[in-house]
């Protein structure tokens, strides 16, 4: 009985532990705010602002998982390319080792978990101040002191067990099989951390294992090489609704950790012994040095795994393109942020909810193009595939934007700031124009198709004409999508010129229209078609400028 409560005690502290965690990395990323969509704007530029941005969210955010599924569904959403994702990826598995070394440093060397009560008071006292700024500081001293507070009962309930139970006194046995006993022990940290979806949780638990002598450093070692590789189902369970290349990302996360697996499983006696001199030289030796030990293990091994593969870039790139072929699909996968499960952080959470928004704006900007393209179609069968494409992607805008408001219903049902709420209540507002334009497309379609079957034709000025207003249209939407990927005041101010011109252009057609319609040759119906489109154009210019106008708020 003593034995079932001590594991009790474990699976809890365990618990008490990642929800400190959690706690924390919401509240840090409510205090970053803006700073840190900064950051996560700066990922894909280059390659070392790939590995050095990302790095710094994942630090950031404490979820590498988490980071890692975000980075898939920019890929899944068109927003990065694959070569930029994995630099983006081996970015992720650097910062990831800033968790080992707050485990170490907080948790073993200084001790923090004795202030760990008074912290929660301390955090309390600023949630009361109700100002957003403090209650976020006050989550982040409370998570920070749950998460010492679950580690130390773990470290104490772990010690317990360890006294009273042979089957853990025995693992000791099993690392000492040479290189057998490291493949062993990285396959119980990949299986460990596939089934408990957290690297943080297993990372924690092979620290307190080496920390109370379970195991020795080498066997924690090899545990972490392994749940560098456990943590990546997370993102290849997530990418199994997403799209091709965003399957070839996941996966790409998994073959370049297996890839560090490959070189340095042959070189662990000379580092582990490396390690183990060097900080025997500091004066650290035993079981005590554990936590300090795997935490430099852990960074030196990714950040080293980084600097080799970076250059290989090109060969994973080829090896997931052979591993996953395309699957033919791809434009019928539903949104994959949506379905990723990861609502669970709120600023990644309004991120992602963006990038669908940006890559739903695109769709109808190429809704837009299929219907112009009907204006020119003379063959009968052509224009009816024609046709019958747009109104698939209506379809498709129509269940877009019920997905993204039921993933933006369940963001708004979090405890989120209130800069938060209302980049929540302009993206309702940003889908709600977006599907307006995806219904003005469908409705000139439809104009152009009862044009066709009763046969009425616009002579070559009226084309001009239309084409003329079209082409203003086409970049007030371009300028849309612009605004969506890159708010700024210079290209709100050029939407609002764009839309000015169509207005005043779509006013001076009607008033042709109607004089020419005094004229005994006026072909009324062709006429009546002509300036429904031009009511039809002034709408998608409207709804165009009134999205643009909503990114402005946040400059």
């Amino acid at each position: 009985m003593d034995i079932l409560i001590r594991i009790l005690n474990i699976v809890g502290s365990l618990g008490l532990f990642l929800y400190g965690m959690k706690l924390m990395s919401e509240a840090l990323q409510r205090a970053a705010g803006s700073r840190l969509r900064r950051v996560t704007g700066r990922m894909a530029a280059t390659p070392l602002s790939q590995i050095a941005s990302t790095a710094a969210v994942t630090a950031t955010v404490q979820s590498s998982s988490a980071i890692t599924v975000m980075i898939v569904s920019f890929v899944n959403a068109g927003i990065v390319n694959l070569r930029q994702a994995i630099g983006m990826i081996m970015g992720a598995n650097i910062g990831t080792t800033v968790t080992a070394w707050i485990i170490a440093v907080f948790g073993f060397e200084l001790n923090f978990s004795v202030i760990s009560v008074p912290m929660v008071g301390l955090g309390f006292a600023l949630i009361l101040l109700h100002k957003a700024r403090y209650r976020a500081l006050g989550e982040i001293v409370i998570g920070f002191a749950l998460m010492l507070l679950g580690l130390a009962v773990l470290q104490s309930s772990m010690s317990g067990v360890a006294q009273n139970t042979a089957l853990f006194r025995e693992l000791a046995v099993y690392a000492d099989l040479g290189y057998l006993s490291v493949i062993l022990f990285v396959l119980i940290g990949a299986l460990l951390t596939a089934i408990l979806q957290s690297s943080s949780a297993t990372i924690t638990l092979t620290i307190i294992m080496c920390q109370s002598g379970w195991i020795p450093f080498e066997a924690g070692a090899a545990m972490i090489l392994g749940e560098n590789v456990g943590t990546t189902v997370t993102a290849n369970l997530a990418a199994i609704v997403a799209n091709t290349s965003a399957k070839r990302a996941a996966l790409s996360h998994t073959l370049f950790n297996v890839a560090g697996l490959v070189w340095v499983v042959p070189l662990m006696p000379w580092i582990t012994d490396g390690i183990a001199g060097l900080f025997a030289g500091m004066g650290h030796t035993g079981p005590e040095a554990a936590p300090l030990m795997l935490a430099f293990f852990h960074s030196g091994f990714n950040i080293l795994n980084v600097c080799l593969l970076v250059n290989f870039i090109p060969q994973i790139m080829r090896s997931v393109t052979w591993m996953v072929h395309q699957s033919p699909d791809d434009n019928r996968k539903r949104l994959f942020a949506l379905d990723s499960g990861m609502v669970s952080t709120p600023e990644l959470s309004l991120m992602q909810a963006h990038n669908e928004i940006t890559n739903h704006a695109k769709r109808v900007l190429k809704m837009f193009g299929m219907v112009r393209s009907l204006m020119t179609t003379t063959n009968a069968q052509e224009f009816l595939a024609a046709y019958e494409h747009v109104e698939k992607y209506e379809r498709i805008t129509d269940r877009v934007e019920r997905e993204i408001i039921t993933y933006l219903s369940r963001i708004t049902s979090q405890d989120n700031s209130e800069g938060a709420t209302r980049r929540l209540q302009t993206m309702f507002r940003t889908i709600s124009h977006i599907e307006q334009i995806g219904d003005g497309n469908l409705e000139l379609a439809r104009i152009l198709r009862t044009k066709k079957e009763r046969n009425l034709w616009f002579n070559q000025e009226l084309r001009d004409k239309l084409g003329s207003l079209f082409d203003l249209v086409e970049q007030a939407l371009y300028v849309m999508v612009t605004n969506l990927e890159n708010p700024t005041a210079e290209g709100v101010e050029r939407s609002r010129a764009i839309e000015q011109q169509i207005n005043l252009t779509s006013a001076r057609l009607r008033g042709e229209q109607l004089q020419e319609a005094q004229g005994q040759d006026y072909k009324y119906m062709a006429g009546i078609a002509f300036i429904e489109m031009v009511v039809e154009c002034e709408k998608l210019g409207d709804a165009a400028v009134h999205i643009s106008a909503e990114q402005a708020e946040g400059l």
